[in-house]
C-alpha cells in the first residue's frame, strides 16, 4: 500500500470503501430492525468521517480511542466502531491471561500502558482474563442502530480495562446498554437471536479484505487513508486537519 502525509498513514482502494456508508445513520439503513430506530441528527458535510477498526481486548484500541474521542472534541469527526475480533476462538466466560499470551509481554509493557491511559483520563488495568468478543461488537452494532454506538463502545472498552469485567457476558452487555440509554431486554433478545453476527461477520470480512491485519486502524474520510496503530494525539489531529484541509479544497 502507498504511503503518505510523512508516513502516518497509508493510501485504501476508494472502490471498496465507497460501497461501505459510514456513520450511525448509515447503520440504521442496514440494521435488521433499523425500522425501530430512533430519530438522530444528521452529521454536518462539513465533518471528517473516521471509522475505527479495533477489538476490545486490544488496549492500544482503547488508548487510541480515547484520543480519537479527544480529537472529536476539538474537530469536526464522527467517530464510527468497526468490528475486528483478534481472538475469536476464545471460549464463553474466556481464558487466562498468562494462559492465552505466555508472559509474551514484560511487566514494563503493562506499565507503559498505565502510564498512557493516565495521559487520557481514563481508568486502566489489566484484567486476568481475556474474553470472546463477538457479542460485544453485535451489542455495539445494535446501540448504533439506536443511535448510540459511540456511547456504548466506550462503555464496553471502560468496562473491561477499567473494572476487568466480562464483557463477552449478555448479562453484562445489557447493564452497560441500559447506562447508556439503551433497552436491555431488546438487547438481550438481539444477541440471543443473533440478530447482528451476519453484520458484523461483513464487517469484519470487509477490514480483512482492505488487508487490514493490525487493530487499531483509523480509516479517514472516504476511505482514501488510514492511520494505523494508536499514533500520539498530536499525530491523530495534525492527519485530521490535513484531511479536513484537503476535503474543503484547501
Amino acid at each position: 500500500m502507498a504511503r503518505g502525509l510523512d508516513g502516518a498513514i497509508m493510501a485504501l482502494t476508494m472502490d471498496s470503501v465507497s460501497q461501505t456508508p459510514y456513520g450511525e445513520e448509515a447503520e440504521a439503513r442496514r440494521s435488521p430492525d433499523s425500522g425501530h430506530s430512533q430519530p438522530r441528527e444528521r452529521p454536518t458535510t462539513a465533518a471528517l468521517p473516521v471509522r475505527i477498526i479495533a477489538d476490545y481486548i486490544c488496549p492500544w484500541c482503547y488508548i487510541g480511542l480515547a484520543r480519537a474521542e479527544r480529537a472529536a472534541r476539538e474537530l469536526p469527526l464522527v467517530l464510527e466502531p468497526w468490528p475486528y475480533q483478534l481472538m475469536p476462538h476464545l471460549p464463553p466466560g474466556g481464558l487466562p491471561r498468562e494462559m492465552v499470551l505466555g508472559r509474551r509481554y514484560p511487566k514494563q509493557h503493562y506499565e507503559r500502558l498505565r502510564e498512557q491511559a493516565e495521559n487520557e483520563g481514563i481508568p486502566f488495568r489489566v484484567p486476568e482474563r481475556l474474553y470472546n468478543t463477538r457479542l460485544a461488537h453485535q451489542a455495539t452494532l445494535f446501540a448504533a442502530s439506536r443511535g448510540r454506538g459511540q456511547e456504548l463502545h466506550r462503555a464496553i472498552y471502560q468496562a473491561y480495562w477499567g473494572r476487568g469485567e466480562d464483557i463477552g457476558d449478555i448479562d453484562v452487555l445489557c447493564r452497560l446498554a441500559e447506562g447508556c440509554g439503551l433497552d436491555p431486554s431488546a438487547l438481550a433478545q438481539a444477541l440471543e437471536e443473533g440478530t447482528y453476527r451476519q453484520e458484523m461477520e461483513r464487517r469484519e470480512a470487509w477490514a480483512r479484505g482492505q488487508a487490514i491485519a493490525g487493530v487499531p486502524t483509523f480509516i479517514f474520510g472516504e476511505g482514501l487513508f488510514a492511520l494505523v496503530g494508536a499514533q500520539e494525539y498530536g499525530v491523530f489531529v495534525d492527519v485530521a486537519r490535513r484531511l479536513l484541509k484537503r476535503s474543503r479544497g484547501g
